[in-house]
């Protein structure tokens, strides 16, 4: 997936409909993917703000512990979702959300942050 969110954003976005070129089967489909078919309704920008390092690892670690719900979750489940769908672990935007959802909600995403950051101290 190449994408380009109608809004600026150089990922998917959850504030505007996001263009998508999917290449599949040797062939590139260009499409619109729209947030509010997957969460009812568009993000406002301004939610998406975050703030100093500090506010924003809070931000960070309240998505991956699944205490973070609203726009900020939506844009990862989003952005993790097609993630998915490229890696084939996924059949669809819908199915990745879902997969993507259990693991913010499970812990199992934080838990991952943790392996990383004590590997890397220890390397």
């Amino acid at each position: 997936f190449i994408v380009h969110g109608h809004d600026g954003l150089d990922e998917i976005s959850v504030c505007a409909a996001t263009r998508v070129s999917e290449l599949k089967d040797d062939m590139i489909r260009t499409y619109d993917l729209n947030p509010e078919q997957f969460f009812g309704e568009l993000a406002d920008a301004e939610d998406m703000r975050g703030g100093t390092p500090e506010v924003n690892a809070d931000i960070t670690k309240r998505i991956l512990t699944g205490e973070e719900k609203g726009p900020k979750r939506n844009v990862v489940l989003l952005n993790a979702a097609m993630a998915l769908v490229a890696a084939g672990k996924a059949a669809d935007a819908q199915e990745g959300i879902h997969k993507a959802e259990a693991v913010l909600d499970s812990g199992k995403a934080m838990e991952k942050l943790n392996d990383l950051v004590k590997f890397m101290q220890e390397n």
